[in-house]
């Protein structure tokens, strides 16, 4: 496998496991922990967003996929990790940012709807590809149509669930009352622009060849990468926050 592939699944991986660690770990409020009250679903996302990454490692992925009915299936569950990691994101941060219409769409009816969609898409274009050896991300496979659309509907879910949270994520990057909440929602923001800009341009991602093609991966890592330190550095606000009216009510974000 591709350099260019292990790496960043690698770094992703530290980054995500450490600060997940470190979050449910260090109480939130008091004797309260990251898996108790409206904390757990942050949690929540950053362990399933851990598991989805590392599913990706080839030696783990290898040994998972041998025991699966289905080869590449571990591919299927990592993809369904990440779905789960970022509905539960979505939900959190729409009643951080104090946003019912944002809440409604991602966690919602229709965001409930969204999901059961891709998920079903997900698994019927793992089914129409074909795939003999293991594969993660289903690199070795890319120039199938049944493939490219698998990829598609992950990057358009993530779409989905950012679009109403990016206005009200760029408003607290503005107004938010303390420097570090405003850089917090400010990576936030560009994480989410990244990852709409991805899904948006994916037909040209197509038309990408050789090594080009794991740039637009890397767009990905980076998106991730801008929301989990934002969220990181609104969990340092809180654990050294200053009175709630100073912080404002917007960094509620554990």
């Amino acid at each position: 496998m591709n350099l260019l592939s292990v790496v960043p699944v690698s770094l992703m991986l530290i980054l995500l496991g450490s600060l997940t660690f470190k979050r449910i770990n260090t109480p939130v409020l008091g004797h309260h922990h990251a898996l108790q009250g409206k904390a757990s679903s942050i949690a929540l996302s950053g362990i399933f967003l851990t598991l989805a990454y590392f599913l990706l490692l080839p030696p783990v992925y290898e040994a998972v996929d041998s025991l699966m009915p289905l080869t590449n299936a571990t591919d299927l569950v990592s993809k369904y990790f990440a779905l789960v990691a970022v509905a539960f994101l979505g939900g959190h941060l729409s009643r951080a940012y104090d946003s019912p219409s944002a809440r409604r769409w991602t966690v919602g009816e229709p965001g409930a709807v969204v999901l059961g969609i891709i998920a079903t898409g997900l698994l019927w274009t793992l089914l129409a590809a074909e795939a003999p050896k293991p594969s993660p991300q289903l690199l070795d496979y890319t120039t199938q149509p049944s493939v490219r659309l698998n990829t598609w509907l992950v990057l358009a879910y993530v779409a989905y669930i950012v679009f109403p949270l990016i206005k009200p994520a760029y408003k607290d990057a503005r107004n938010n009352p303390l420097k570090v909440g405003q850089l917090a929602s400010g990576l936030i923001t560009a994480g989410f622009a990244l990852s709409l800009i991805r899904a948006f341009t994916y037909p040209v991602e197509l038309g990408a060849t050789g090594d080009f093609t794991y740039l637009f991966m890397i767009v990905s890592y980076l998106s991730t990468a801008f929301v989990v330190v934002g969220l990181a550095l609104f969990a340092y606000a809180r654990k050294h926050r200053k009175p709630q009216t100073e912080l404002g009510s917007l960094l509620s974000i554990d």
